[in-house]
C-alpha cells in the first residue's frame, strides 16, 4: 500500500504525537507541540500547510509546507519549503520518506502550479537527513544558513522533473 498525504490543521496534534525520533535526530527537529503551537498562532495561517504521511489508516510521518510571507528569510519568493520533516522511527527504512517528497511535489504541482522548487534547510551536522533528502531528489543549491543550532545546508528539489 502507498503513501497518502491527509492536510492537518493546527488541532490535529494528537494524530501525530507518536511520532518519536531517536534522540540524535530529534536535536533536529522542533518538536511536535511546539509545530503545532506555533500553526495555532500563526500570523498567516494561509501560507502554511501541514500534513501527515499515512499507510493506509496509519500515520507514520509529518510535515509542513509554507510559502510566501510565511517562508523563512533564505527562501526565494518563488519556492514552497518544507519543515518539521519527520518520520517516525518505527517506520523509517521503508521509503515512507522519499515517497512523501513526491507526494508532496504532487501538491504543489496540483496546487500552485507557478512554483517550481521546494526548498529546505538542513543543519550541517544531521548527515543522516542530508543522505535521505538527496536520495529522495533534492540537491544542495551551495547556499548556506546560519540557524538556531548552527550552519544549515539550503537544499533543492526541482517540482516537475523527478
Amino acid at each position: 500500500m502507498g503513501a497518502t498525504l491527509k492536510t492537518l490543521t493546527h488541532v490535529n496534534y494528537p494524530l501525530v504525537a507518536h511520532l518519536n525520533l531517536e534522540p540524535e535526530q530529534e536535536q533536529f527537529v522542533d518538536p511536535l507541540v511546539l509545530t503545532f503551537s506555533e500553526l495555532l498562532n500563526s500570523p498567516h495561517p494561509e501560507f502554511e500547510h501541514p500534513f501527515a504521511i499515512a499507510i493506509g489508516d496509519e500515520t507514520v510521518g509529518f510535515f509542513v509546507l509554507r510559502e510566501a510571507t510565511a517562508s523563512p528569510e533564505w527562501a526565494p519568493a518563488d519556492a514552497i519549503t518544507l519543515h518539521s520533516f519527520r518520520v517516525g522511527t518505527v517506520y523509517q527504512g521503508h521509503g515512507y520518506g522519499k515517497a512523501a517528497i513526491g507526494l508532496a511535489a504532487d501538491w504543489i504541482s496540483t496546487n500552485r502550479p507557478g512554483i517550481k522548487r521546494l526548498m529546505l534547510s538542513v543543519n550541517v551536522r544531521n548527515i543522516t537527513a542530508l543522505r535521505v533528502y538527496i536520495k529522495s531528489g533534492f540537491r544542495d543549491t551551495g547556499a548556506t544558513y546560519l540557524g538556531p543550532i548552527g550552519a544549515q545546508n539550503i537544499l533543492e528539489y526541482k517540482i516537475g522533473s523527478a
